[in-house]
């Protein structure tokens, strides 16, 4: 494989890894904030900011295995082809 489609792999890899964690983040400060009686629609857009924040810098520093990401990315290409038959 090329590097710069392993490199692209890696990237998509990083980049919903962070969405992922963006998320849960979120979602668990909504919850912590709503048991402590905070208006979270007034927090909603600051914790979101701070959740996409912190899941990028998290993201980064997750180590992405390179050889399961390609050997992912082969099996996905083969079940596509065989799907379009």
């Amino acid at each position: 494989m090329k590097k710069t489609k392993l490199k692209s792999l890696v990237k998509t890899a990083r980049k919903n890894a962070a969405k992922d964690i963006q998320v849960s983040i979120a979602t668990e400060l909504k919850a912590a904030a709503g048991k402590l009686g905070q208006d979270v629609e007034k927090l909603s857009k600051t914790i979101e900011k701070e959740a996409k924040k912190v899941a990028k810098r998290l993201a980064d520093k997750i180590k992405i295995d390179k050889t399961a990401l390609v050997l992912a990315n082969d099996e996905a290409k083969a079940v596509a082809a065989v799907e379009s038959v």
